[in-house]
């Protein structure tokens, strides 16, 4: 068995005499996942870390913080905060777990916990039974529902909180005060249901009984509602202002869900008003994994929808694709820009690829057949332009003028493949299984700098691949200076063995790649780390495998990883959390792990390992000097 030996390492125990050292560096907010509302995935007020001591002799792991249920959500960072058990201004980290619940903890806190069992360093938790947070679903039972027996594991054991929460701040000076919000699906008796939640930041007290997330849109035979048995919050909370939006995809790719947008007005966060709500289709599909219509899910790896420019961006999986009629097309396997006008959800734009839109296999293989969606990945602005990149599980990413999208009528600005070529297995493919595909999932992080800017990506069975912006003369302002990465690691995510990676003929594809991070200040090339979580070695689709944290040389990813959590006996994350990347903010980092689980030989039942790691957030830094 993998040994979680954080709290065991003799020499944390030198740590705990160094409990009240607070650092002295600016200090970083992680309100939002990813950072900030463009989701740029790069902390660039990061003082404390730089590549000089990020090395085994100097960095490694701190502590860690078993919590009640497996971490999709992105830990979060409030400096300073008011917390009612404590007497003076504290930083906090909030973690949000699929046991519906949340913890507040004080980041700055690296005494050892107890070796086994839930922690006992919260400095608040708020758990199921608190107004809104309901019970959370059991996975198994909501797969037998689906109809899918013991096959619907894309999330284990349990389902309550997925989607990372949003923060405001009602005081944004010290001491801090504000709200949490977050999404929580749970299951009273035979009812499912959605609530949205707000919590109180100094104690974690429910601010009112919260709010039922339900709506519905006119369909072509009558109206259509959200169904929260088949919906699942898996997008990251986006609070642009006073509004937040809560998005939805489907359990599994089963029966007749779609991508669903909420927009709440929280400037009261005690009591949420609903705005509007958005479907992306309304063509009704049977519940038959053979009917392709409908759906057009918004997921995204857990990325969060994207504020910019007075719109909200996002991306949507398989689905129908209609514009014929411009007021309210359907928009499956697009990038789409919406915005509220007058109150209403509108859709102001989107792009779609063409292989998105014939379904003929004329212009590539059709993304709806062959489950090749752009909701993998969200669309991530590029910084100082009018661009985003957008790709998802074809492997290609696609250069967009975020301000001219076209409607589904214009091609992308440039286009590329990223990750490994498709691979037919048949001479004529025609439906999904028939070519293999290496995904995309989440997103690039971006760095700008003085006359470049530099994007990241890790995709399935992929090295950590960096590419360079350069300026453009013409319109677009920036452009790629070349299709190839600029650089590209010596390591990768976790691959199959040899002979499974070159046999022509093999069906499986290790997922999910590795999910980035950026650290620097500002654009001092002794301070940038890229750093990634992913499988250390296995396939982590619909199973729980061993993780590894990595961190690179973000001028130069070519030149051999800075560090890695294996290096050492005492530095080990425990199991991947997927699709949830490392939080880096003021000279930690903070990395989520999932619980360790069995799965029954027969039936593909996941379960808790007895006596198995459980579930919790990893705390990373500077090693404190004697």
């Amino acid at each position: 068995m993998f040994k979680q030996n954080g709290p065991f390492a003799p020499a944390l125990l030198l740590f705990c005499s160094f409990l009240l050292v607070r650092p002295i560096a600016a200090q970083k907010d992680v309100l939002t996942s990813r950072y900030d509302n463009s989701r740029s995935g790069a902390n660039l007020n990061e003082t404390t870390l730089k590549k000089s001591n990020v090395n085994l002799k100097s960095f490694g792991k701190l502590a860690f913080r078993n919590v009640d249920g497996n971490l999709y959500a992105q830990p979060l960072v409030v400096t300073g905060a008011q917390i009612v058990s404590r007497t003076t201004p504290v930083n906090v980290v909030i973690v949000a777990t699929e046991h519906n619940s949340v913890y507040a903890f004080d980041a700055d806190d690296i005494s050892a916990d107890p070796p086994t069992g839930e922690t006992t360093k919260a400095l608040w938790h708020t758990g199921p039974g608190s107004p809104g947070l309901g019970t959370s679903v059991d996975s198994l039972t909501l797969s037998r529902q689906l109809g899918e027996g013991t096959g619907c594991v894309d999330l284990t054991t349990e389902i309550g909180i997925t989607g990372t929460p949003a923060i405001k701040l009602t005081q944004t000076t010290s001491p801090k005060q504000g709200a949490i919000f977050v999404a929580s699906k749970s299951l009273t008796g035979t009812q499912y249901s959605y609530t949205l939640v707000s919590l109180n930041l100094a104690d974690g007290k429910p601010l009112g009984s919260g709010v039922t997330i339900e709506g519905s849109v006119p369909g072509p035979t009558g109206t259509i509602s959200f169904d929260p048995f088949h919906q699942l919050n898996r997008p990251a909370l986006l609070l642009d202002g006073t509004t937040l939006y809560i998005a939805f995809g489907g359990h599994c790719d089963v029966g007749d869900y779609r991508g669903w947008i909420f927009a709440y007005d929280v400037s009261d966060p005690s009591n949420p008003k609903k705005i509007d709500v958005f479907s992306s289709t309304v063509t009704p599909r049977a519940n038959s994994d053979a009917d392709l219509n409908g759906r057009g899910g918004i997921w995204m790896s857990g990325f969060g929808p994207v504020a910019i420019d007075g719109g909200v961006f996002f991306t949507t999986g398989d689905g129908t694709y209609n514009a014929a009629n411009p007021t309210a097309p359907e928009v499956s396997n697009s990038v789409v820009k919406t915005s509220l006008v007058a109150g209403k959800i509108q859709i102001q734009d989107w792009f779609a690829p063409l292989n998105a839109q014939d379904g003929n296999n004329q212009h590539g293989f059709d993304m709806k057949a062959f489950d090749v969606d752009m909701g993998s990945a969200g669309p991530v602005p590029i910084p100082n332009s009018h661009l985003l990149i957008a790709g998802g599980k074809e492997g290609r990413w696609f250069l967009l003028d975020r301000n001219s999208m076209g409607k589904g009528g214009a091609l992308s600005l440039h286009s590329f493949q990223v990750t490994r070529p498709p691979q037919p297995l048949v001479p004529n493919p025609v439906k999904n299984g028939d070519v293999l595909f290496w995904n995309i999932h989440g997103a690039p992080v971006m760095w700008p700098l003085t006359g470049q800017t530099f994007a990241y990506v890790m995709g399935e069975e992929d090295f950590l691949k960096q590419y360079k912006l350069i300026p453009d003369a013409g319109p677009n302002g920036w452009q790629f200076a070349a299709d190839t990465p600029f650089k590209k690691s010596k390591e990768t995510v976790g691959l199959p063995p040899a002979n499974v990676v070159n046999d022509p003929n093999r069906t499986i594809i290790f997922m999910p790649g590795g999910f980035l991070t950026l650290s620097a200040n500002g654009t001092d090339p002794a301070t940038g780390i890229v750093w990634a979580t992913m499988p250390f070695a296995d396939n982590a689709n619909r199973t729980v495998v061993r993780g590894i944290l990595r961190a690179f040389d973000a001028t130069d990813v070519s030149r051999g990883e800075l560090w890695d959590s294996e290096l050492s006996g005492n530095d080990g994350l425990g199991f991947f959390a997927k699709f949830n990347p490392p939080v880096v903010a003021n000279g930690k980092v903070y990395v989520a792990a999932f619980q360790q689980e069995s799965v029954e030989t027969n039936t593909g039942a996941h379960s808790k390992a007895p006596g198995g790691l459980m579930p919790a957030l990893i705390i990373y830094g500077p090693r404190p000097t004697k």
